[in-house]
């Protein structure tokens, strides 16, 4: 059992509180007896009554007030039961009623204070004496002799003799027990100081490689898994390459045959440019027969114009033929008629007439065929004029397409020359490209070769990237034996009363919940100051909720964390604090804590860009984040500052963190690695963080 002095003062108190209880309810009702028998008065019982209750009452009153364990209560038994006891000396003929007091007094012998054991002695000397000389003078209680008084003042005085005696006796051997346990103990404080401190450079080091450990088992994993992939690709890459190499045994193949054909062609584009040469010539021949052709249907055109012309004078004069005959037949009706007239003297006319007539109606006749004829040789002149005129189009058309070949075929034969000093040129590259993929061919036999190597080496590093993993796994499980060993060790230290409140410093953080029934809260603060058996600390009081100092029904749990451990009392005693801000308290323990090892939590890699703040000298500093954690963190940095930066506090700044409550965080530098002059710093946060804790759990699945 724990030693708490508070704990004996209250203890004290009650069996002192017992004692008299019972004392003054024996006299009690042994009084009450003898006022029922008509031996004392109402009046005398009631004030009796008075005189050994009320006292008693107040003291239970003083308890309620100031505490089970309150030091002003010893001085209200001596004075409480001392004045009934005076009441009753004096009012009593009883020789024996001296010794009412003595198992009270025995029972003071508990407070083990030499002074208040004399205080009272004499004090109940005094009462004895006094009692003495009021029988003397006024005859009070004269039943006593006075042998009897003076064996009451010896047994009084023999028995505080006896009582101070037994108190330096104890005081004397306590001190020296104390002293002996203070000298052990100092040894024992010492080695428990310099074991809290290796506690502490333990569990520093344990959680830097639990960190370093989960850190690099993310990183093997990462390999694994990498290596995994990489097998996959390289297979496949090994699939394509050997099928790469199949085809570019078949491109060789076919660069051969293109090759081939490529040659073929030069010699085709040879023989096109000699046809289209040929060509060339042949066709200037036909350019100029066709003009020759032009010409003759131009002179074509103007015979036919000349024939239509003669053509139009033939059909005037036959028309004037026609005129002609028309008047001759007139002439010849004229002439019948007038021989018609002469009778018989103008039958010869009138047959000559006749012949005229006659005449006149076949050269019609002979005019009307010539004149059918001529107008079908018009139309035959007309269709064969616009045949001729078509036919001249065309030749014309014709001309026009003759002459854009000419200069076609030219265009031809220029870009065949071309051509065939490309094909030529194309052959060369074809010659280069086909050494070239002999090349190839032969490059890629020796891809596949070191492809087989890699495939081997990347086998051996999968088998080895494993073996470190289960490494790591192996050593993650002794770091948590370690953890769980160092925690049960600082819980012992703690119930040993080795860490306490005294361990408390300004800056750390404070966890108070109030367990209040249905107002129950949790206030978050820092300690300001460290006391003797307490502290003092800033709290930030839930809207809503208040700390109620003056109810001692209520209770208040403190927690602080101190370095890598949570120490917690269940029992603490919260008072304001006069003259300092509303939100500055200060808070008392009597107890040792509870000290539990700060608890683990799971590490989210996370590639956030962040600003790190040096709170010793103000610096700035830009990195980013590695991981993240309810109680660290860590981050990648490039200055050499970081290279003895361990023991260092800092803020840290993640703008772009998805967590709004953890944009800011504090945290106390753990470990530095160098690695190439970019600096992998570990930080451990003053308290757990459970916005981070909550995030970290939605968002990571990794152990």
């Amino acid at each position: 059992m724990e030693y708490n002095e508070s704990y004996f003062k209250a203890k004290s108190n009650a069996k002192a509180r017992t004692v008299w209880l019972i004392l003054i309810a024996i006299m009690t009702l042994s009084y009450g007896s003898e006022t029922s028998q008509g031996l004392h008065s109402a009046k005398y019982y009631t004030t009796f009554l008075l005189m050994a209750w009320v006292p008693f009452f107040i003291g239970i009153l003083v308890l309620k007030i100031n505490g089970k364990a309150s030091s002003v209560y010893k001085e209200i038994v001596a004075v409480g039961y001392g004045s009934f006891y005076t009441y009753v000396i004096l009012t009593t003929d009883s020789a024996i009623a001296f010794g009412y007091i003595l198992p009270l007094t025995s029972m003071l012998i508990l407070f083990k204070d030499r002074k208040y054991m004399i205080r009272c002695g004499i004090a109940n000397e005094i009462i004895v004496i006094v009692h003495l000389v009021l029988h003397n003078m006024y005859g009070i209680n004269p039943s006593i002799v006075l042998n009897d008084y003076y064996l009451q003042i010896s047994t009084i005085l023999l028995c505080y003799i006896c009582y101070v005696v037994s108190i330096d006796h104890l005081n004397e051997s306590d001190g020296a027990l104390v002293n002996s346990i203070r000298d052990n103990l100092d040894r024992v404080v010492t080695t428990v100081g310099q074991v809290k401190g290796a506690s502490s450079s333990i569990v520093d080091g344990v959680t830097v490689v639990r960190e370093l450990a989960d850190e690099n088992r993310q990183g093997a994993d990462s390999v694994v898994k990498s290596m995994e992939e990489l097998t996959q690709n390289n297979d496949i890459l090994y699939t394509k390459t050997m099928s790469s190499m199949d085809k570019t045994s078949d491109i060789n193949m076919q660069v051969q045959n293109v090759a081939a054909l490529i040659e073929k062609m030069v010699n085709l584009i040879q023989e096109s440019i000699e046809h289209a040469n040929l060509s060339a010539e042949e066709l200037a021949d036909v350019v100029t027969t066709t003009n020759t052709m032009a010409d003759l249907s131009a002179h074509v055109e103007q015979v036919l114009e000349n024939f239509k012309q003669d053509f139009d004078m033939v059909k005037e004069e036959t028309g004037t033929i026609e005129g002609i005959t028309f008047q001759t037949n007139l002439l010849a009706l004229n002439a019948s008629i007038e021989a018609a007239r002469a009778g018989a003297a103008g039958k010869g006319f009138a047959v000559v007439a006749d012949q005229i007539q006659g005449l006149s109606v076949e050269t019609k006749n002979s005019s009307g065929r010539i004149r059918d004829a001529l107008t079908h040789l018009d139309e035959t002149s007309g269709k064969m004029t616009q045949s001729i005129t078509q036919t001249l189009e065309l030749i014309q058309t014709t001309r026009e397409k003759l002459t854009l070949v000419k200069e076609s075929v030219s265009s031809i034969t220029q870009d065949s020359t071309t051509l065939g000093e490309n094909i030529k040129v194309i052959d060369g590259a074809m010659k280069d490209v086909e050494s070239s993929n002999q090349d190839m061919v032969d490059n890629m036999k020796q891809v596949c070769d070191t492809m087989g190597v890699m495939t081997k080496c990347i086998n051996q590093s999968d088998d080895v990237s494993r073996t470190m993993l289960s490494k790591y796994e192996e050593s993650a499980i002794n770091v948590n034996k370690i953890e769980t060993i160092v925690g049960k060790l600082m819980g012992e230290l703690g119930t040993g009363g080795f860490m306490g409140i005294g361990d408390a410093r300004p800056g750390m953080k404070v966890v108070l919940i109030a367990k209040n029934g249905s107002s129950s809260f949790t206030a978050h603060g820092e300690v300001t100051e460290s006391l003797d058996g307490g502290i003092t600390a800033r709290l930030h009081v839930p809207s809503g909720s208040s700390i109620d100092t003056r109810n001692r029904n209520f209770t208040y749990e403190l927690q602080i964390s101190v370095t890598n451990a949570l120490y917690i009392w269940e029992n603490a005693e919260i008072t304001t604090m006069r003259g300092q801000s509303s939100d500055m308290y200060k808070i008392t323990v009597t107890t040792n804590p509870k000290v539990v090892n700060r608890r683990k939590y799971p590490r989210m890699p996370i590639s956030n860009k962040c600003t790190i703040t040096v709170k010793q000298n103000g610096k700035q500093y830009n990195g980013q984040m590695i991981n993240i954690s309810a109680g660290g963190f860590a981050f990648s940095v490039r200055d050499n500052f970081f290279s003895s930066a361990i023991g260092s506090d800092i803020t840290l700044s993640i703008p772009d963190l998805p967590v709004e409550n953890a944009r800011q965080l504090e945290g106390h530098i753990i470990r530095s690695t160098d690695n190439e002059n970019v600096f992998i710093v570990g930080c451990r946060m003053p308290e757990d963080n459970t916005a981070v804790e909550q995030y970290v759990q939605n968002n990571y699945q990794g152990e």
